[in-house]
């Protein structure tokens, strides 16, 4: 086998220069042909070309150690050549990797540069044959330098560039420009992205349960089926209604009484249908008995312009509500006319960043009032609370009407926008496409 005659120095140099040869001019010309062995051949094509490559610049490199196989102790055998040419190739190629992810990340350019790609390409193979030479001094000083590179390289890597930090920004749909943040004291983010220490950017909730109220409200639904042989104390069924399970109670007037653990009420017989009476636990059994005794067809004004009576809608006087009708099924709905007790919805608040141009503040609100320092009070039927115009947006905090003015004045003024940091902490990490992608992801866990 070909063995170059030279003096030492001179075949360190040779070797060197072939082995920077492969990060250079090889990796680049395979990595090239890829696209084209992908749209030739798919996935199975880019296998091969990069099998076929792989191979052939072990070939090349087991030519290198063999003619220059006095510069390195493992060239005197051909089991030691094979093993130099192995090892000369992964860690060059991973090294590669690293570097070209690296610089990538760093903004530096050099994938952009075929003249940077060659000078620079080769250096991590120089390294790895470097460490292989014979001599301390020439593998202690390789070492040394790939240590160097490859901590430079981690730090490198596990920071975000500008351009994935965009890209999660977008898949995310997060624009920063109209996201805020704020921390109420008393309340938890509940909706949106947490951002620790009590910010958040949508909604809020109490942070002690017990300050969120029962939900009352009551539904009057008819039904025209009944279930097949089901009974309550004595009383066929509503197919489909609410209260077709649980306990019952007869009651003077024919009526019966259901309870379950959700709702409670009553089903009265009116002509061919069952009108259900609905409660939710906390409305008071009084209050439905009362709303069943005097069931009647929905009146025009009860039902609004936008609803004709079908036949569908009963409605009753109920004291302290006042209905309107909802969906699929029909029927009514009744809430609290100071409308403090809907639940949750009567003590949450919810923060809007919406653009400014053209947008009315004051649309569809019962009263809107300048209140010094920029700030408008609005209040609509079940929220209120206060708009700021911020630059190009405007920013509202509105709450349930539990809710005091000051708490939601404050929060307003205090509301600010999210901070780059913020944001990657809290934004999902992007998909990772290949191996590098996913060795970032474990670096950022340390």
């Amino acid at each position: 086998m070909l063995e170059l005659r030279a003096s030492k120095p001179a075949i360190i140099a040779a070797q060197l220069g072939a082995t920077w040869a492969v990060g250079a001019i090889a990796l680049p010309l395979v990595w090239r042909f890829l696209p084209v062995a992908a749209f030739g051949g798919g996935e199975s094509g880019v296998v091969l070309v990069a099998l076929l490559g792989a191979l052939l610049v072990l070939a090349y490199l087991i030519v290198v150690i063999a003619a220059t196989r006095r510069a390195s102790a493992l060239g005197a055998t051909v089991i030691g050549r094979v093993l130099w040419a192995l090892m000369v190739l992964c860690a060059g190629t991973a090294g590669w990797a690293l570097g070209w992810a690296a610089t990538d990340v760093a903004g530096l350019g050099v994938s952009r540069s075929e003249l940077l790609s060659s000078l620079l390409g080769g250096i991590p193979f120089v390294l790895a044959a470097g460490m292989l030479l014979r001599g301390w001094r020439f593998s202690l000083t390789a070492l040394g330098l790939s240590v160097v590179l490859i901590g430079t390289g981690v730090v490198v890597l596990r920071q975000e560039s500008p351009e994935e930090f965009e890209a999660r920004l977008a898949a995310a749909g997060v624009r920063r420009e109209n996201t805020y943040v704020v921390a109420i004291p008393g309340y938890r983010p509940n909706g949106g992205r947490d951002y620790g220490r009590g910010l958040g950017d949508a909604g809020f909730l109490p942070e002690n349960p017990d300050a969120i109220p029962p939900d009352r409200h009551i539904t009057i639904t008819a039904y025209d089926r009944l279930m097949v042989g089901e009974k309550m104390c004595g009383q066929p069924t509503a197919q489909d209604s609410r209260l077709t399970w649980g306990s019952c109670t007869a009651e003077s007037g024919g009526l019966v009484y259901r309870n379950n653990e959700i709702v409670h009420g009553y089903q009265v017989p009116v002509g061919r249908r069952h009108v259900t009476v609905v409660g939710t636990p906390s409305v008071d059994h009084d209050l439905l008995r009362t709303a069943a005794l005097n069931l009647r067809l929905a009146t025009a004004r009860e039902l609004g312009a936008g609803q004709k009576q079908t036949g569908d809608y009963y409605a009753a006087r109920i004291p302290g509500y006042a209905g309107q009708p909802t969906g699929i099924p029909a029927g009514m709905i009744y809430l609290p006319l100071d409308r403090t007790g809907i639940g949750a919805q009567s003590v949450a608040i919810q923060l809007y960043v919406t653009y400014a141009d053209g947008e009315d503040v004051c649309f569809r609100a019962t009263e809107c009032t300048p209140d010094g320092v920029g700030l408008t009070y609005v209040r609509h039927e079940d929220t209120h609370g206060y708009a700021m115009r911020r630059g190009e947006v405007n920013v509202r905090l509105l709450g349930g009407l539990r809710i005091g003015k000051t708490p939601l004045r404050q929060a307003t003024l205090n509301a600010r926008p999210v901070t780059e940091e913020e944001l990657r902490r809290t934004l999902p990490p992007l998909q990772p496409r290949h191996t590098i992608d996913r060795f970032r992801r474990w670096l950022r866990t340390f």
